[in-house]
């Protein structure tokens, strides 16, 4: 009983760290005008980032829908077990692998944004964004906007 109601806490204080990462990451793109000002953009650039950003999400929510798909079958294995067997162990390794697949798309993301930027300011980018890749604590949904 008391390692079921841990493990429900454990789900629940999980699913809150999702939906805050979800929410927050899936806030509005950047303006315009703060991409321009940011970024120094013009017109045209500023529309390349908008699209990319746009097609990018798509993507990221497949992901998310991955990500989540992986954690619950995870968390009905755990729940229902009373030691760590083989499926627990591959259910651990299917939601690691799909995390991976995530911050590998990414940062290619990030690369791609960064390649459409001025070259003067694409560090500056990087800079802001890395961190996500390098350090995906919490990483239940995470989808990133510049």
């Amino acid at each position: 009983m008391k390692r079921g109601i841990l493990v429900a806490l454990g789900l629940l204080v999980l699913a809150v760290a999702a939906a805050a990462a979800f929410y927050w990451m899936h806030r509005p793109i950047a303006s315009q005008d703060w991409l321009r000002d940011q970024y120094g953009l013009n017109q045209e650039q500023v529309d390349r980032v908008t699209k990319i950003e746009a097609d990018y999400q798509r993507r990221c929510m497949a992901m998310c829908a991955r990500i989540s798909d992986a954690d619950a079958t995870l968390g009905k294995l755990i729940q229902s077990s009373s030691s760590v067997t083989p499926e627990i162990r591959a259910a651990i390794a299917n939601a690691d692998a799909v995390r991976t697949d995530c911050r590998a798309s990414m940062l290619a993301h990030f690369y791609e944004v960064a390649a459409a930027l001025p070259a003067d300011k694409r560090d500056k980018y990087l800079k802001m964004v890395l961190p996500s890749v390098l350090h995906p604590e919490g990483m239940a949904v995470q989808v990133s906007n510049p």
